[in-house]
């Protein structure tokens, strides 16, 4: 995962010590039919936070958004129109969120320095305790599993 080793890199280079688990973390994220089938049989193009956030869903700024529950993801509508059978879907994702910042509305696709070269990697809804999260480059995070429930 080439995403994963430029992070940990650019993680150390900060002196602060690359700790999957912190840097890291399981999120979900959910898409109409179309869009989850791209993510899930296109692995090279993957997630596209240049073409996230179509529904208008920009609270927090740009790129693609994930929530740490699944049940918001599912309860909130992110899902798309229900198949056939009545089944919905959504992905279970490792998300490499590295060292997030606050999101803003004002983030377009480039987020504030850190320590400069560096600027954070992501964005969250609350520093404290995160369920949003939201990242701009698209190695950020892999489909892990799809998940389909009613």
């Amino acid at each position: 995962m080439p995403y994963y080793n430029s992070l940990a890199r650019a993680i150390e280079d900060q002196e602060v010590a690359f700790e999957p688990g912190v840097h890291t973390s399981w999120a979900f994220h959910g898409a109409d039919a179309n869009a989850i089938d791209s993510i899930v049989n296109n692995v090279v193009a993957g997630f596209q936070p240049l073409a996230s956030g179509t529904r208008g869903a920009s609270l927090w700024g740009s790129g693609t958004y994930f929530a740490r529950d699944a049940r918001y993801v599912a309860d909130g509508g992110f899902c798309g129109q229900p198949a056939i059978d009545g089944t919905r879907r959504m992905l279970a994702c490792l998300l490499m969120s590295g060292i997030p910042c606050l999101g803003d509305p004002q983030h377009k696709g480039v987020l504030p320095f850190r320590k400069k070269p560096h600027r954070y990697n992501s964005s969250v809804d609350c520093l404290a305790s995160p369920e949003i999260y939201i990242t701009q480059q698209s190695g950020a995070a892999h489909a892990a599993y799809l998940i389909t429930f009613r």
